[in-house]
């Protein structure tokens, strides 16, 4: 079984322009995807996925491979369907795990354990989610509690799950399926589905200029070599 890791990043980015080369407590934001990736120790292969040559010069600095996709795949307008189409079409392999380069703070160990689940439970489709705990609402109506009821505590509450996105795997064989099927893949279709949960700083999750500043603290905060000490108003 051939696991292939794709790591897309496009050079334009309108909420925050080139994000993805954008040093983060002094390196590129992509690099700490590509590091955990490696570290992982469970791909055969590793691509950074992009429209642009530069995001060459950092995967041979990685020594890890490039794919330059079409032109016409690197615009706002491509979505996840076409790029991860025109990729597994050009690159052999039996399952693919597409990593944002969006969450700096995803660990070796998280993708490993989302790799590992996803192979141990047959599935087809697999989706990393974030677990929310608390009353949640859509479209004005509650989806976890019941309005003509007492209050209860948050942990009584059923955990709604939100995407993740950093994390999301197929094979190869149910994604192109889906594709010839019905045009698109992403969400699973009819395949078996798996989820798989992340907590903490693994959440993070790069998409405006608040969230810079919030990584850039939480990065430090990891990286500090002084052990985090708790203390306790007495």
């Amino acid at each position: 079984m051939k696991i292939i890791a794709m790591i897309p990043a496009r050079i334009g980015s309108k909420r925050v322009p080139k994000k993805n080369l954008r040093l983060i407590n002094g390196q590129p934001l992509i690099s700490y995807s590509i590091d955990a990736a490696i570290k992982a120790d469970i791909f055969d292969e590793i691509y950074i996925n992009s429209d642009a040559e530069i995001f060459s010069e950092i995967a041979e600095g990685k020594d890890i491979e490039f794919y330059k996709r079409p032109e016409r795949l690197g615009s706002d307008a491509t979505n996840n369907d076409e790029f991860v189409a025109d990729f597994i079409s050009k690159v052999n392999g039996d399952i693919l795990i597409q990593l944002l380069p969006t969450s700096p703070l995803i660990t070796p160990d998280e993708i490993r354990g989302f790799v590992q689940s996803m192979i141990d439970g047959n599935n087809d489709t697999f989706i990393s989610v974030i677990s929310n705990q608390i009353a949640c609402i859509y479209k004005n109506k509650p989806i976890n509690f019941e309005l003509l009821e007492p209050h209860i505590s948050s942990q009584q509450m059923i955990p709604v799950k939100a995407y993740a996105t950093v994390l999301m795997g197929w094979t190869y064989k149910s994604f192109n399926e889906s594709m010839r099927k019905y045009g698109f893949a992403y969400h699973g279709t009819d395949t078996k589905i798996g989820y798989y949960t992340l907590i903490g700083l693994s959440e993070i999750d790069i998409d405006n200029e608040e969230d810079f500043e919030l990584a850039e603290v939480a990065l430090k905060f990891r990286d500090r070599k002084e052990k985090y000490k708790i203390e306790y108003y007495e």
